[in-house]
């Protein structure tokens, strides 16, 4: 089966690990043989959501690259009064030691406050409105994951009426909601429209890696899917608290226990619970000893973590087949090279 150049990408979260997927990144486009060099649909929990935004705005992995490097990601602990004594205050108060302000404003900037409206898809036979970027959040006061911006249509935003627009509704503000960790970022707070007030935190709570997100069924389509879904994940690392120093040690104990349950939720359930099909497509990325609250990252770390990244690419793409490939709905993906008219015709048929 021919080589196509393009794919579907689902991110990981991880922090400031998240630098290791940029590499992988550029290890995709920069294979000699297996290149991807066009990421159609793309989706990310947490820090994922950072990378699967950025490339749905069409940026290179490159420019990613680059963006991550010159980052200072110090700046994203916006504690009150920049007093980490105070952290410990706000965490009491607001339920986070950060703000979060910092990096959606940053974010919003890079983005040049981009909407949905940009990452919409083209009208397709009557079907619902749908955009070629996914990330995770979840509902905490509802026990309900979010798939954005498709469920913001449930909520609105405090103190303004009607329901959210998804078009008009800001990318790096549903980044900011994606990437939410409890206790170190205040949640974010939007209206329910069945049951108020409701408070909005990290994806990875409940699926750290989406990679089901493109899936197809095709019981319901009608058709094997048009192109590979690649999943990006990390290995190794350490968790909440790496890198916060006199904050890690002035919370108390229950705090940082809940560091602890948060990051066995985000990893235990991926790595134990994963189908043949997800382990075809999935590109695992070492992060060694760097923690995913590291923000002041040294520039050797940055480096180590982009070249784990491309050489994990390599060996993945390396013994990639595309005829291996099978979704989770283990349907080959035979219509990749077909038009979709043709597929439906072949679903006919075999009907």
């Amino acid at each position: 089966m021919q080589w196509v150049q393009e794919a579907d990408g689902v991110f990981r979260g991880g922090g400031v690990k998240g630098i290791a997927l940029a590499g992988a990144l550029e290890g995709f486009a920069d294979h000699p043989t297996k290149p991807v060099t066009k990421w159609v649909n793309v989706a990310g929990a947490s820090a994922g959501a950072i990378i699967a935004c950025y490339l749905a705005m069409g940026r290179t992995a490159g420019e990613m690259t680059t963006l991550l490097r010159r980052t200072d990601f110090s700046q994203f602990e916006d504690f009150p009064r920049g007093s980490r004594l105070l952290a410990v205050e706000n965490l009491m108060r607001k339920r986070g030691l950060a703000h979060g302000r910092a990096f959606e404003e940053w974010f919003d900037s890079v983005l040049e406050g981009a909407t949905f409206e940009r990452v919409a898809k083209e009208p397709e036979g009557g079907k619902d409105r749908d955009w070629h970027l996914k990330l995770i959040a979840v509902d905490v006061t509802n026990r309900d994951l979010l798939v954005l911006p498709d469920d913001l249509v449930c909520y609105r935003e405090p103190g303004k009426p009607g329901l959210i627009d998804p078009d008009g509704f800001s990318i790096a503000r549903a980044a900011r909601m994606s990437m939410s960790i409890p206790y170190f970022f205040e949640p974010v707070e939007l209206d329910h429209k069945d049951h108020g007030r409701s408070l909005i935190i990290d994806g990875g709570t409940l699926s750290n890696f989406p990679v089901w997100l493109f899936d197809v069924d095709p019981a319901v389509v009608g058709r094997p899917p048009r192109r590979p879904t690649f999943g990006f994940t990390l290995t190794g690392g350490r968790g909440f608290g790496a890198g916060l120093g006199m904050v890690n040690r002035l919370v108390p104990w229950s705090v940082r226990f809940a560091f602890d349950i948060f990051a066995t939720a985000q990893e235990a359930w991926d790595k134990r619970f994963v189908s043949h099909s997800t382990r075809l497509r999935t590109l695992a990325v070492d992060a060694d000893d760097v923690g995913t609250t590291d923000f002041k990252i040294s520039e050797d770390k940055q480096q180590l973590l982009l070249t784990n990244g491309r050489r994990a690419a390599r060996g993945l793409l390396d013994e990639f087949k595309l005829e291996d490939y099978m979704n989770t709905y283990h349907a080959s993906p035979v219509a990749m090279q077909q038009t979709p008219a043709a597929a439906e015709s072949r679903t006919a048929v075999q009907r």
